[in-house]
């Protein structure tokens, strides 16, 4: 039951949360075309081809997360006004997302366009922000909820990184149904009824421990089967590969033309990549290909995994001249060209979810003793909260077909030379 008579101008059915409430200025916003082309665009980017119940459009991706957004406000005590403005940042939030999703955002915020960017590039140059204001919000309020966070009692609760994560929790269930996997079983309400606001702190009943164990085993979960699953890693980053290729031939950078680069979709992207002209650069012909294989699930293939720990070649691998260096030291040992070796990891903005990207380092645990609250770390009283901050990572080779058993010798030695068996 809603715990605020939030406003309602319009009703959404959705498969997963029922009936969805939208306010008038959301109304409004999900009108415009910048909303509607969430309709075609996909996400996760590569779930589908192995999933093909999971093809997923972002626009039910943003009803949902609105829906999380003012559920979990409410039962911190949110008044309306705070709950409009948590959702009308989710909103912007979504609005960020260009075609292909999770890969695209990786793409943009490596070059600089992170989503508080986009965000406030929309709201300047597109007529989104003109439409907040037309319901007594100013562009310069709701910017900066996206940037602080939401007042709510004394705190400033960042809807991107707050742990108890309403996006997450909307992925998680919707994922896990339209994927047909049951590894998402969530008692979110009961977990956002033990979550409370103290010493400025997101804070949570000790004795609904398991409660939020079983959501951080869920996110886990749904980690391993699906947002890290090699087949849909493997399509992302054939994808990654096209953006890098000829992502600047594509489309404009959302900075310099905001309302250009939102004009496109999935579609838009799919017509112009297999519509390739004679004339057209080497680049974009490579780009063409690899996404014409993509199309056909003409996949590249894993041809050697390792768990890493070593931090010197792990924060090479974080940057994007290190990820190609290695890549380039893997394909000069096999006698390769470097544009047929993938290297992959989990901590990639383009991964949904993977351990450790939401901080448990604020998030604590409270009982109520003889002479007061007691608090206690996360981290200190669950052993599934400290294996998020495990140093331990999977890292991935992938090739394209024709050089699996050329490239595995490579992959291995590399990989292997890293870590010596057996440590720690």
């Amino acid at each position: 039951m809603p715990l605020t008579d939030f406003p309602s101008d319009l009703q959404i059915k959705d498969p997963i949360h029922g009936y969805i409430d939208l306010s008038d200025v959301e109304h409004a916003l999900i009108d415009l075309p910048i909303t509607q082309r969430l309709r075609y665009i996909k996400g996760p980017a590569g779930l589908s081809l192995v999933y093909p119940g999971a093809d997923i459009a972002l626009l039910g991706r943003t009803l949902g997360f609105l829906h999380m957004t003012r559920i979990f406000l409410e039962y911190l005590g949110g008044t309306i006004e705070e709950i409009q403005k948590g959702r009308l940042a989710s909103f912007l939030l979504m609005l960020t997302n260009g075609p292909w999703a999770n890969v695209m955002e990786e793409y943009l915020s490596i070059r600089g366009a992170n989503p508080l960017k986009l965000t406030k590039a929309i709201l300047d140059n597109t007529e989104v922000g003109d439409v907040i204001e037309q319901y007594s919000f100013t562009k310069a309020e709701i910017y900066n909820v996206l940037e602080h966070g939401v007042p709510i009692k004394g705190l400033q609760l960042n809807i991107r990184d707050c742990p108890i994560n309403a996006e997450l929790i909307d992925d998680l269930e919707r994922d896990s149904y339209f994927a047909g996997v049951d590894y998402a079983q969530l008692e979110f309400h009961r977990l956002f009824a033990a979550t409370r606001i103290a010493k400025n702190k997101i804070a949570v009943e000790r004795g609904s421990l398991f409660t939020l164990e079983s959501y951080l085993s869920a996110a886990v979960n749904m980690f391993d089967a699906i947002y890290f699953h090699k087949t849909v890693r493997a399509s992302e980053l054939m994808l990654l590969r096209v953006l890098e290729e000829a992502g600047s031939q594509l489309f404009p950078f959302p900075l310099d033309d905001t309302q250009g680069f939102y004009k496109f979709d999935d579609l838009s992207f799919l017509y112009r990549l297999l519509n390739v002209s004679d004339n057209e650069s080497e680049e974009f012909k490579e780009a063409s290909r690899i996404f014409s294989d993509f199309n056909k699930r003409y996949l590249i293939k894993l041809v050697s995994a390792r768990s890493i720990s070593d931090p010197s070649f792990l924060n090479k691998l974080s940057t994007p001249d290190g990820l190609f260096a290695i890549e380039q030291e893997i394909a000069d040992d096999a006698g390769i060209d470097s544009r047929n070796v993938y290297l992959d990891f989990p901590d990639r903005i383009s991964v949904t979810f993977y351990p450790g990207k939401l901080d448990l380092d604020g998030l604590v645990l409270f009982e109520r003793g003889s002479s007061g609250y007691e608090f206690w770390k996360v981290n200190d009283s669950s052993p599934m909260a400290r294996s998020f901050t495990r140093i331990l990572k999977p890292v991935r080779v992938y090739t394209t077909r024709g050089y699996r058993s050329k490239l595995k010798k490579s992959a291995d030695r590399v990989l292997e030379s890293v870590d010596v068996q057996g440590a720690a």
